[in-house]
């Protein structure tokens, strides 16, 4: 039923319980699974490109500081091996959240996107509507959220 499904992680518990559901749908249906989380562009002044060349610091400086994604992407990591799921792999992207989601699962070709239904975003969510609302609307495969 399921072939690849795309799961967007931020950390809060209804992403992580849609981790572990992401995980049991393709374990089950034999899918693929990526895991993706959608981070905001960090401003990095030039003090602090100095700091990352001179510690040797590797990769983007964006990723480099950011330990909250890699906890996020390791707990998605967690429920895809607890779960036995064959191939899976992580991303990550910035821009905004709910069309970074949605053309991600467009470019891997994607049949269904599982999230959780409140995240860690922006208060402003509440006036503008929640990521899930968004991604659900926009999509163009099956969209499922998680409480």
């Amino acid at each position: 039923m399921f072939t690849k499904i795309l799961c967007a992680v931020d950390g809060s518990n209804h992403a992580l319980r849609a981790a572990e559901l992401a995980s049991e749908m393709a374990a089950k249906y034999g899918a693929s699974l990526t895991f993706l989380t959608v981070t905001k562009e960090l401003k990095v002044t030039d003090e602090l490109k100095r700091f990352i060349e001179v510690e040797n610091l590797a990769g983007e400086p964006q990723y480099v500081l950011d330990d909250f994604t890699e906890e996020v992407l390791q707990k998605a990591r967690d429920a895809a091996r607890a779960a036995k799921v064959g191939d899976f792999k992580t991303e990550v992207r910035t821009g905004p959240p709910a069309r970074t989601i949605v053309s991600q699962a467009d470019r891997e070709g994607c049949d269904a996107i599982v999230m959780g239904s409140r995240g860690q975003g922006d208060p402003e969510a509440f006036m503008l509507g929640s990521v899930s609302h968004k991604v659900s609307n926009l999509a163009h495969c099956t969209v499922i959220t998680v409480k």
